[in-house]
């Protein structure tokens, strides 16, 4: 049992190593050339708390750029939040459309009836419950921009949580994403985005297609970046930090949105399994719960020291988003948590793959797309 559990601990520190080892080649950029123009397209649903906090920061923050908020008319929480803001805020104007209908993707929708408003030179996608550094948007445009392709954001947690629910989102989200994205990124594999933040040559887009191209796939930023490669355009993964922060009272709401992000990865990972995902981003994420398991047949020492491992992992992940300016506020404790619940998140979204729940909206995901509950 021993030498099984020094095998189990010595591949999980080894590829975790590696991929620290590859991330932290991956350096913040600074511009590349002149600011251009640029359009942040913002689809809205209401029921978070923090929705005013979080949509007023964008344009108050980037007085330079164009923000289109795109609400649903049924949403009339949605709507009212997003109209008084824009009262005081000259960047920013709200639009209005019809809500989904069965087949389509919700986001996707306002980023279609937003795109088609955009006059400027590149064209961002910032998500309701996501806030970028002063700064951010502007390096994801200069990039994209100059490139002639489209830059994303690195997902990290935005503040401090304010409950036990919010502290192991947190710890899944910090915990897992930034030495992952950035790793595979040194490795050429990076062959999706994260689309709470990034932007996209307005030429190079409507040139492909536009939001239109990407039709109403439920992983609408893994269309994105399908629609980008396949017609050869760059996919830059860059180091700005995407500070995502969801207001959540329970258990249960946590359960529900970690399990809607894992039934999107499942979707990603089986069409795009090769040896570096395997090796750097399933291995690392099932050992730990085996692992402890294992460790809980060797005997209290043996367990002490396994989640000794697994929280020295956890703060050298947590040195990594605080040096690229994210705000590294998960505990260590939620982020070891957040890693041994994984394979069972992994489980529960294998055994229901085709219902999940985003806010108010409960939706069954068919092989042709979404119908709405």
């Amino acid at each position: 049992m021993g030498m099984l559990l020094l095998a189990l601990g010595t591949l999980y520190a080894a590829s975790h190593a590696i991929r620290l080892a590859l991330a932290w080649q991956i350096r913040p950029r600074t511009d590349e050339g002149p600011a251009p123009s640029l359009t942040v397209l913002q689809p809205i649903l209401s029921g978070d708390p923090a929705l005013a906090t979080t949509l007023a920061h964008g344009p108050d923050h980037a007085p330079d750029a164009r923000f289109l908020w795109l609400v649903d008319a049924d949403d009339p929480e949605g709507c009212a939040v997003a109209s008084l803001l824009a009262t005081s805020r000259p960047n920013v104007m709200v639009i209005q459309g019809r809500p989904p209908q069965d087949g389509e993707n919700p986001k996707t929708l306002k980023l279609i009836r937003g795109g088609a408003l955009a006059q400027s030179e590149v064209i961002a996608v910032l998500d309701d419950d996501t806030m970028l550094a002063p700064g951010g948007l502007a390096q994801l445009a200069a990039l994209a921009h100059a490139r002639g392709g489209l830059a994303t954001a690195l997902p990290t947690w935005g503040r401090a949580p304010r409950t036990a629910a919010e502290a192991l989102v947190a710890g899944f989200v910090d915990g897992q994403g930034a030495s992952a994205y950035l790793a595979m990124a040194r490795l050429g594999r990076n062959r999706t985005i994260n689309g709470m933040a990034y932007a996209a040559d307005a030429e190079t887009l409507h040139r492909i297609g536009g939001f239109p191209a990407m039709g109403h796939a439920v992983t609408d930023d893994w269309a994105m970046a399908q629609l980008f490669a396949r017609h050869s355009r760059p996919i830059l993964q860059t180091a700005v930090p995407a500070r995502v922060a969801v207001t959540l009272s329970g258990m249960g709401e946590a359960f529900r949105l970690l399990r809607r992000w894992t039934v999107f990865a499942h979707r990603y990972v089986r069409a795009n399994l090769d040896g570096a995902m395997l090796g750097l981003v399933l291995l690392p994420a099932v050992l730990p719960l085996p692992g402890l398991v294992i460790a809980g047949f060797a005997g209290p020492l043996a367990v002490a020291l396994w989640l000794a491992l697994l929280a020295l992992r956890a703060a050298l992940h947590r040195r990594l988003i605080r040096r690229i300016g994210g705000a590294g506020t998960a505990p260590v404790w939620a982020v070891v948590t957040a890693e041994l619940a994984l394979p069972l998140l992994s489980v529960a979204a294998a055994l229901r793959p085709a219902r999940i729940r985003w806010r108010s909206r409960r939706m069954h995901l068919t092989p042709d797309g979404i119908k709405y509950e």
